[in-house]
């Protein structure tokens, strides 16, 4: 499926993840910090760049390479994996909505000082999965724009050095016409947070919520024109990432479970628990899916390319979808398989355990996913993100 050359980068990614990455992810888990390490050490190698277009110095990865470096991260360390692929979907925005002013500008800043972007989009009161409603606004005022509101689950907060914040233009409430996304350098002043991030898993993504109190950015800080940033296929490239780190992680409990099998030997037998029928089956229950999952995966992002916006949408929650149902369904399997020392912390598996369930609840939700599916199934015509006018709230009493 992968020629020559897209498996070589997959491999140098695999490579340097077993080196350097995976042996930093328990540490990272238990601390609850950013990977600023394994961040250096990719930047190092190229790998903070790959979805910068190569005439600006990036490494210009197509899709299905890109999903492969992505999962191959995850087997090593979730949290990198996770913090690296909103950091290169943010280039994605960049390469579809920036002037080319901006894009050498900020693409320069992790090409040649390798610089974290970040991506703010969820807030308390919204669910993105109903409604895509963004309710931190930004106006106007002399010497660029302002920005005021909240943002929860902002990752990387304080390891990245510009945050890419969705805001509504004048705090209007039709998407396709007010969404706005800026790129908040990280000492701007006016943002605020408790640095609250105590989590089940996830926890070196470091997002916790943050404050917007008369932020002021530049002009050239603003991407693209109002309700452009749903219009250009980019939002939908998220959800084909998670799935990518979801099979990763799952891979990774796969892995372990059966090394463990392989190795673990119960008296009064003699030989490993491999060779018992029972766990034989647990196995293959959970590799069968995982393959299946990952041959989706790699369909989908060969297809990625000359998608419109729709079928996108359609591509990542299928591939979305799998990953989750397959991750959960390896991960708890793996558990069950090596047993009760799997709930010890100093085992991997109960951290992958508690990473996919952690991340699988990340917009767009399974019920979200499935209604995609559907609709496009029965011919009815859906997006992945419902983007529109909003109609007020009603007052229940009354």
């Amino acid at each position: 499926m992968l020629t020559p050359a897209q498996r070589a980068v997959i491999e140098r990614v695999e490579g340097l993840t077993r080196a350097r990455i995976a042996p930093r992810a328990a540490h990272y888990d238990a601390v609850g910090t950013n990977p600023v390490e394994s961040w250096r050490d990719l930047w190092v190698e190229g790998f903070l760049a790959m979805a910068i277009p190569r005439e600006y110095g990036g490494l210009g990865l197509d899709m299905p390479t890109y999903i492969g470096a992505i999962e191959a991260l995850a087997k090593g360390c979730a949290n990198t994996a996770m913090t690296v692929h909103m950091h290169s979907t943010v280039h994605r925005f960049i390469e579809a909505l920036a002037t080319t002013a901006q894009k050498t500008r900020y693409y320069a800043e992790t090409v040649e000082r390798g610089k974290m972007f970040g991506s703010w989009g969820s807030e308390p009161s919204v669910s993105l999965s109903r409604a895509f409603l963004v309710e931190t606004s930004i106006r106007p005022v002399d010497g660029g724009y302002r920005i005021d509101g909240v943002k929860h689950f902002c990752t990387m907060q304080g390891g990245a050095s510009y945050y890419m914040v969705w805001c509504a233009l004048d705090g209007r409430q039709d998407m396709s016409t007010a969404l706005l996304q800026a790129l908040v350098p990280a000492d701007t002043p006016g943002m605020h947070t408790d640095g609250v991030w105590n989590t089940l898993g996830m926890r070196a993504t470091f997002s916790p919520s943050v404050v917007f109190e008369n932020c002021v950015v530049p002009d050239d800080a603003i991407l693209g024109q109002p309700g452009m940033a749903t219009q250009v296929g980019v939002a939908e490239s998220f959800g084909l990432g998670y799935a990518a780190i979801y099979l990763g992680i799952a891979q990774s409990a796969l892995e372990f479970a059966s090394q463990y099998c392989q190795t673990r030997v119960f008296r009064p037998e003699n030989v490993p628990i491999a060779h018992d029928p029972t766990i034989q089956r647990h196995i293959a229950e959970m590799a069968i899916p995982l393959e299946a999952a990952r041959l989706l995966l790699y369909q989908v992002a060969l297809q990625w390319e000359h998608a419109d916006v729709a079928k996108r949408g359609l591509l990542a929650s299928q591939a979305k979808y799998l990953a989750t149902q397959v991750g959960l369904q390896v991960t708890t399997t793996a558990m069950q398989v090596v047993g009760g020392r799997s709930a010890s912390r100093d085992w991997p598996v109960e951290r992958a355990y508690r990473d996919l369930r952690t991340c699988t609840l990340m917009p767009p939700s399974v019920d979200r996913m499935l209604e995609v599916v559907g609709k496009a199934a029965l011919g009815v015509e859906v997006q992945m993100f419902n983007v529109g006018a909003v109609a007020p709230i009603k007052d229940v009493a009354g």
